[in-house]
């Protein structure tokens, strides 16, 4: 069964017991071994400084967010983690938020200022130069004026407010934005800005108009505004860029202050789930079985009185959290596994199964030894440099997925003699003997990928029938056994009756046996949905039968997408050879032969890296559709929890992009 199937680690039930005065010494001490998997309990808990924490690491994330282009790897001893207090780390986070803050409260002032000033450049832009700036604003006695700008419907509403504006004088900025110099009683000054305020028309403010105020024409204005803007765009870039580099110079600290800060966390989540009594502390969880005499030889070495007390999961009432136990190639396909759901502690883990699908899936839809060996070398060379961070686990084991896919279709490639397509016979002219064939003969290779489906199909239902058994379903183990019998018989006698043809060891029955025995698995299958679903099940059973049929049919993208990758190729080289063909008429001779083999060498380049990029993103879509869709649904929940032990982070790497 290992050899499909395999099953989690065993999990053992662990209580720990100790004296309240041993409490932070034991705890950490199960955060050093890394091997238990906390279950909560209620208990109310430090619930202010696992806040205070939560708040210190949003300041810190906040400060180095403000980084762009830091990228650091951090990692923590554990004499660091148990020395460096929090509160000093809240004086240095504190201390560097002051004069962050004091650098971004300048550029603040900056912005808001070159905004102001733009403003007044793009109002001023169509007045004539020999203007004189007293028109912008004048505030007379009995008659006042003031330079606005906005849409041209919405001065023009403005406008047209009786009794408001004496006269006016407009100005086209551009096919939208105008620009007005209007004439007002004084009376009426604040009441127009205040309206023009509310319609968003824009006017200068107190602060710009003592500006405008020292010059005295249009076009002095001009000239000083472009200056001044200059000025300060680069006195704005060069606090950001202050504030990147304070950032930077801080990176390596602060991000081993967050990572001290975050296992601090996870210690005092841990701590809100002990158990506590008057004396006494407890911790309950998961441990492996195998860590078992790991755990014990730590505590031993550490000489503290522990109480620990192991019991072995009781189906029906624990719910353990999964280990994965894959070994080796395995292991990588735990990606796709997870994507589904991980399998809970009482199931087997189908990721062995989903390895020799998902490969065999993948190798034969990008069948093509020089499709895959390029695949290889872009996943080594350039796929690191594309993601946040290559170190995680989850990357780890897609790049290996990867890895071992294209190592299959290098195999499957070789055997089918395809090599960037038929780049050597058609460019070439060199001929490789194709061990597999049947790769290159369509209505053979569909036939091959309707058998497979229906095997790959048979398998899902035969594990599920064995899941059945186990959880003793009586109406969805009819159901399997129906459409196995159905299959059995009725595939045979749509082959006789139709096709003529006979499948060896069951050209002894009769027809109308096979019928017979066909239709008996059909009121299998009424019956077992009856059980399952009652009155709904006599409507919902033909679902069952075309149901196995549309998955088989799906199984016909292995042809579909391979021969339109091998096609495509072909399709492109063919061109390719009309090129080299034709400019080595243009150029006779050698010479010519190598000129044109020359130019073409780019373009083949070109069209066969646009293929290789499709013919993998194919491969890789349509295997995890049939690994998830048409099998792993007819028999697996994925319904259980990953095994998350109570540990030291000692490494953790910043990326802000």
């Amino acid at each position: 069964m290992g050899l499909l199937l395999s099953k989690p680690s065993e999990m053992v039930k662990i209580n720990v017991a100790f004296l309240q005065a041993y409490k932070e010494k034991v705890l950490r001490l199960l955060q050093e071994a890394g091997v238990i998997d906390i279950e909560p309990v209620e208990a109310e808990k430090i619930v202010r400084e696992y806040e205070r924490l939560q708040s210190l690491r949003e300041r810190i994330n906040s400060l180095i967010q403000k980084a762009k282009g830091l990228a650091i790897n951090v990692s923590i001893t554990g004499l660091e983690l148990s020395s460096i207090e929090l509160s000093r780390i809240e004086k240095d986070v504190a201390s560097l938020q002051d004069e962050v803050a004091l650098l971004e409260s300048k550029l603040k002032h900056i912005r808001e200022m070159l905004g102001s000033l733009k403003m007044l450049q793009a109002a001023i832009t169509p007045l004539p130069d020999a203007m004189e700036t007293t028109e912008i604003y004048y505030e007379g006695r009995h008659l006042s004026s003031i330079l606005l700008t906005g849409k041209q419907e919405t001065i023009n509403e403005l406008v047209e407010k009786p009794g408001l504006i004496k006269a006016a004088h407009s100005f086209k900025v551009n096919e939208e934005q105008v620009s007005i110099i209007v004439y007002v009683p004084s009376q009426n000054l604040n009441q127009l800005l205040s309206l023009a305020s509310s319609m968003g028309i824009w006017y200068p403010g107190r602060q710009l108009l003592e500006f405008i105020q020292q010059h005295k024409s249009i076009s002095s204005l001009k000239e000083h505004l472009e200056k001044m803007i200059t000025e300060l765009n680069m006195e704005a870039e060069s606090l950001e860029g202050k504030i990147v580099e304070k950032i930077k110079s801080h990176g390596e600290i602060l991000g081993k202050y967050l990572l001290i800060v975050e296992n601090h966390i996870e210690y005092y989540k841990v701590s809100g789930m002990t158990t506590d009594l008057k004396h006494l502390s407890a911790v309950t969880g998961w441990l492996p079985r195998d860590a078992v005499r790991t755990l014990e030889d730590l505590i031993r070495k550490a000489n503290i009185p522990i109480f620990i007390e192991y019991r072995d999961p009781v189906r029906g009432v624990d719910n353990p959290p999964t280990k994965f136990n894959n070994k080796g190639v395995v292991r990588y396909f735990q990606f796709i596994t997870r994507l589904y759901g991980v399998p809970s502690y009482w199931e087997y883990d189908p990721t062995p199964l989903i390895m020799y699908s998902f490969a065999f899936f993948f190798g034969i839809m990008n069948a093509d030894a020089g499709y895959a060996l390029a695949g290889i070398i872009s996943i080594l060379l350039i796929m690191d440099k594309l993601v946040e961070n290559p170190y995680s686990n989850a990357y780890k084991e897609f790049k290996g997925l990867l890895i071992a896919s294209n190592i299959a279709s290098l195999v499957l490639g070789l055997l089918s003699g395809s090599l960037f397509g038929d780049l050597l016979s058609s460019i070439f002219n060199i001929n490789i003997p194709a061990i597999l064939t049947v790769f290159s003969q369509p209505v053979e290779f569909i036939k091959l990928a309707l058998l497979i489906g229906l095997m790959h199909v048979n398998i899902a239902h035969v594990l599920a029938t064995m899941k059945f058994v186990r959880e003793k379903r009586r109406g969805d183990l009819l159901n399997e056994v129906g459409l196995f019998i159905s299959e059995l018989f009725g595939i045979p006698y749509v082959l006789k009756a139709f096709f003529r043809y006979e499948i060896p060891f069951l050209t002894l029955i009769p027809e109308k046996i096979l019928l017979y025995l066909a239709l008996l698995g059909v009121v299998i299958v009424i019956v077992g949905n009856y059980l399952s679903m009652r009155g709904l099940g006599f409507l919902m059973w033909i679902f069952q039968l075309t149901g196995i049929l549309g998955d088989v049919m799906s199984y016909v993208r292995l042809a579909g997408v391979s021969l339109a990758s091998f096609y495509m190729a072909s399709s492109f080289n063919i061109m390719v050879k009309l090129v080299i063909n034709g400019l080595s008429t243009i150029i006779p001779g050698v010479t010519g032969a190598m000129v044109a083999y020359i130019i073409s060498a780019p373009l083949l380049l070109l069209i066969h890296l646009m293929v290789m990029v499709l013919s993998q993103l194919g491969a890789f879509v349509h295997s995890l559709r049939l690994c998830m869709l048409e099998f792993l649904m007819k028999f697996y929940d994925g319904s259980g929890r990953e095994y998350n032990p109570f540990s030291i982070v000692a490494f953790k790497r910043i990326v802000v992009s």
